[in-house]
């Protein structure tokens, strides 16, 4: 069983396993690049696969076949991201919010104390509180709001989780909680001050984390670490790129997770120190007859079978196996750097 009192203080780097599995790898290839932990999405297991079904099946890991840690977030960013934007047919409320499902258009509620029991349903070891997640460009009153709803909604969590399960104590998982604020240094800190003296296993930088030149947030990411306790999980949520997780993480964090990786792999973007500024295009013509491996320090079976021509060849021409190894590849040069980390 996963100790993650343990992986707490450790440097992870969780790939995203939306409805259960990392596109395009196995379990077994997964566990092979030393990745320790995963992110699932709440709101698509719920939707596509159903908790009640899941929990008969014994859980998410055991579906999986997965040993490692599973972290499941609430599902706010992706409902409430989607229904300010007007994507998806709904409402936020003052309970949570009410959404209808563009795919089969069936209707559901997630509330802090839904949020809880689908996650418990699934199986996760680490949870995720419900939090009011808005666009990155909001008014002062709005995001007031937003931080407001955000901490009501994490006592709202904490008190289900320790009734109904008997918290972190009984249950053995997890419970974290998103710090809210967009851009306004005030109201970040105050929030996670406020989700301090509730009390959680950890405090997560939850928005947006880069700004409109694409820049981190740095700023509104150290007010969250300065006001939230010691020795608890500090989870910057969405950051991927490699200088800004080493950016964070020289302020304070440890877990990190991007969609990017593995999406990148796929599409012909791997991360390589032999280049200027880690990213190599392997879709360019000029890797066509490059016989070198992708990364000369990097140890994985790709690697140290495989040439930049080969993974080329494959992607140009739509191969699946090429996408499986340039995953591969991604997720063990992220495992490396969270090693480098210290």
């Amino acid at each position: 069983m996963v100790d993650i009192k343990q992986l707490t203080n450790e440097n992870l780097f969780l790939p995203d396993a939306t409805r259960g599995a990392v596109r395009f790898v196995t379990t077994k290839q997964l566990e092979e690049t030393g990745i320790k932990a995963l992110v699932t999405n709440t709101l698509h297991l719920l939707i596509h696969y159903g908790a009640d079904h899941i929990a008969d099946l014994g859980g998410i890991k055991k579906l999986m076949n997965w040993e490692g840690m599973v972290l499941t977030d609430s599902g706010g960013f992706q409902v409430f991201s989607l229904i300010h934007s007007g994507k998806w047919k709904g409402e936020v409320h003052e309970d949570g919010a009410i959404f209808k499902s563009p795919k089969e258009g069936n209707t559901y509620e997630l509330t802090p104390e839904s949020a809880i029991d689908i996650q418990m349903k699934i199986g996760s070891d680490v949870m995720v509180c419900l939090d009011d997640c808005r666009k990155t460009n909001l008014t002062r009153k709005e995001a007031e709001i937003s931080v407001e709803r955000t901490v009501k909604w994490a006592q709202r969590c904490k008190n289900h989780f320790e009734k109904e399960y008997g918290g972190t104590k009984e249950s053995g998982r997890f419970l974290t909680c998103v710090v809210q604020g967009a851009n306004f240094l005030d109201l970040r800190a105050s929030c996670a001050k406020d989700l301090s003296g509730i009390g959680f296993d950890g405090y997560n930088f939850g928005g947006f984390v880069v700004n409109e030149d694409g820049e981190l947030v740095l700023d509104e990411m150290i007010a969250v670490i300065e006001n939230t306790p010691e020795e608890t999980i500090k989870y910057a949520m969405g950051v991927g790129k490699p200088e800004d997780i080493r950016k964070a993480a020289s302020v304070g964090y440890k877990w990190f997770d991007t969609v990017l990786v593995t999406r990148n792999a796929r599409h012909g973007t791997l991360y390589s120190s032999d280049v200027k500024g880690e990213v190599m295009r392997i879709t360019n013509a000029k890797y066509s007859n490059d016989l070198r491996p992708i990364d000369s320090q990097c140890d994985c079976e790709v690697c140290q079978n495989h040439t930049r021509a080969y993974i080329h060849h494959l992607l140009k021409i739509g191969e699946a196996t090429g996408m499986t190894l340039a995953s591969i590849h991604n997720l063990r040069y992220y495992h490396r750097l969270m090693r480098d980390l210290g």
